[in-house]
């Protein structure tokens, strides 16, 4: 079948997926000479080859992605770093080699070179080279570098050069991120306040009854529309042919247990141990040929998809219909839906994919083009074992409703919105009439109920770490409580169907007996954050100003 496999077919991916495994998988010295010199990116004006690029570039970002695995945080900065805004795993090698590139630079530039003392002691702190007490293992390193790294074609050489670049990475981020230290007593002040305990009261208005007073007229919701128009739009939608094409795979035999003979019940342990022994090789021995025989099947099915694919190649998407049922698939053809409201068939997880998704959502990647077998779809594995395979037979694009179609749709957001409104200035005018009742020494609850308010709820020192009640309390309690002065009423807390009236009653500092350690722990923590900050935007700088120019795209 080898002559079938097309770029078009989803088995082709499986091949593409199988063919770059195994090239990871050969040894150093194949990998280094196999082909080279071919330019594919240009970086401030020098052009650098293949071999550079997968030697300190997707060679290296596989090796640092290895190595971070073990738990080591500045090596997963490293990473990050370098490969910031990467959409896929090819673009973040791409921009790690990038990266790198400019970072080399960049330790001429400020004069930045590790010694060998300095990155073997380095390369001593790594977790992945760490034996079973914690420590450096010589053992474990030397495995690492014979096996872990023999399969990218790299030497112990590659590894020295990567930290160098960890190292100097490191010093170059501190030298951009000098003088980013936060304010001490800022810090100090913010600690506090988050390592206090808060006690009050919340009253809570419902969104419901202010949306069952709102009864728009026809011409408020007309004029409403004239400004929200552009928002509502009908669903694209799609009419398909397909097939799902699954093997017919054997059945497991079942087993007939019959009753223990009176032989078999008076012979020895021995040999009812070997008859024992003997019953599971055999049981073994099925599911060994089930499986194989269930392979054979999934092959042979995944060879007439190809097949299926290259003739509708050949004959520029014609017959499919014919070379389904020649197959014995059963054809089957939907009428126009959008994405939302989709078959069942069609609506079924992706197998085997990384990104996730379903069916459907590739098939409304589908773009058609002059060629007729553009309608045809890749071979989309879903299931345990099947093959979807369809035909784009018709298309109704996305186009902006009617007033009558989005009537519904626009008089609930119309109601929302005014309903909202409505809700925060009762709230507003709730919060005048408690404050009034507090300085007449009511209690909350009575004050709100003179408000209008009947449902409140105390809470009692509550930290930082306090989960709200979801059903009676706002998410973000501590949060807004933090800064409101003891005796004082917090601004409105809305959210998306409900407001909430906050009443701290008293704050309380709890005092740590290793608050200064914590300051300075936190002070060091955002400095290293500002510092992050600082190199990526650097990095992103710097690449911008490289003006990198992706040659094997040509």
């Amino acid at each position: 079948m080898i002559e079938n496999i097309r770029k078009y077919t989803g088995l082709m991916i499986v091949v593409f997926v199988i063919l770059f495994i195994s090239f990871f998988f050969l040894d150093s010295s194949s990998v280094r000479n196999m082909g080279g010199g071919q330019g594919i990116l240009k970086i401030a004006g020098r052009t650098y080859n293949d071999k550079e690029f997968r030697s300190l570039g997707s060679g290296s970002f596989e090796l640092t992605s290895n190595l971070a695995r073990s738990g080591d945080f500045g090596l997963y900065q490293f990473l990050m770093g370098l490969s910031t805004g990467a959409t896929s795993q090819d673009d973040a090698a791409e921009k790690f080699f990038v990266g790198r590139m400019i970072l080399r630079q960049a330790k001429e530039e400020f004069g930045v070179y590790p010694g060998q003392e300095e990155i073997s002691a380095y390369l001593k702190t790594l977790r992945v080279f760490a034996g079973p007490d914690q420590k450096f293992n010589p053992e474990t390193y030397r495995n690492f570098i014979e096996k872990g790294m023999g399969r990218l074609g790299m030497t112990e050489k590659d590894l020295r050069e990567l930290a160098s670049d960890v190292l100097a990475s490191k010093k170059i981020n501190a030298i951009i991120g000098s003088g980013l230290s936060p304010d001490r007593d800022a810090v100090a002040k913010n600690l506090a306040l988050e390592n206090q305990q808060i006690t009050g009261e919340v009253a809570k208005l419902e969104l419901t009854p202010f949306e069952e007073k709102i009864q728009p007229t026809e011409e408020e919701l007309k004029k409403y529309w004239e400004t929200i128009s552009d928002s509502f739009t009908t669903e694209p939608r799609r009419k398909f042919t397909y097939i799902v094409a699954m093997p017919a795979l054997p059945e497991e035999a079942k087993e007939d247990e019959a009753p223990e003979s009176i032989a078999d019940a008076a012979a020895s342990d021995e040999v009812k141990k070997a008859a024992a022994q003997k019953k599971e090789e055999e049981k073994a021995k099925r599911a060994a040929e089930l499986a194989d025989a269930r392979r054979k099947k999934q092959l042979e099915t995944d060879a007439l998809v190809d097949d299926f694919l290259f003739n509708l190649e050949e004959q520029k998407g014609a017959g499919f219909e014919e070379l389904a049922k020649a197959n014995g698939w059963e054809v089957k053809t939907t009428d126009l839906f959008p994405r939302s409201t989709s078959p069942k068939d069609l609506d079924v997880d992706i197998r085997s994919s990384s990104r996730g998704g379903n069916a459907v959502e590739q098939l409304f990647l589908i773009k058609e083009t002059s060629d007729p077998f553009s309608k045809i779809s890749e071979a989309i594995a879903v299931g345990e074992n099947q093959w979807i395979v369809a035909r784009i037979d018709g298309e109704e694009k996305s186009r902006p409703k009617t007033y009558e179609e989005a009537r519904a749709d626009a008089r609930a957001q119309y109601i929302s919105e005014k309903a909202a409104e409505a809700m925060k200035t009762a709230a507003n005018e709730a919060i005048t009439k408690i404050q009034t009742s507090l300085a007449a020494g009511k209690s909350f609850t009575d004050a709100a109920k003179d408000a209008g308010i009947a449902e409140t709820k105390a809470f009692s020192a509550i930290t930082s770490t306090y989960k709200p009640d979801g059903a009676s309390e706002p998410a973000n309690l501590f949060e807004t409580a933090r800064n409101v002065d003891p005796g004082s009423i917090a601004e409105v807390i809305t959210e998306s169907d409900r407001a909430f009236i906050l009443h701290v009653a008293k704050r309380e500092v709890v005092k740590e007996t290793n608050a200064a350690a914590r300051i300075d722990s936190e002070v060091a923590s955002r400095t290293s954050e500002n510092e992050t900050v600082a190199f990526t935007s650097w990095i992103t700088a710097r690449t911008e100003a490289a003006k990198v120019e992706p040659l094997y795209k040509k």
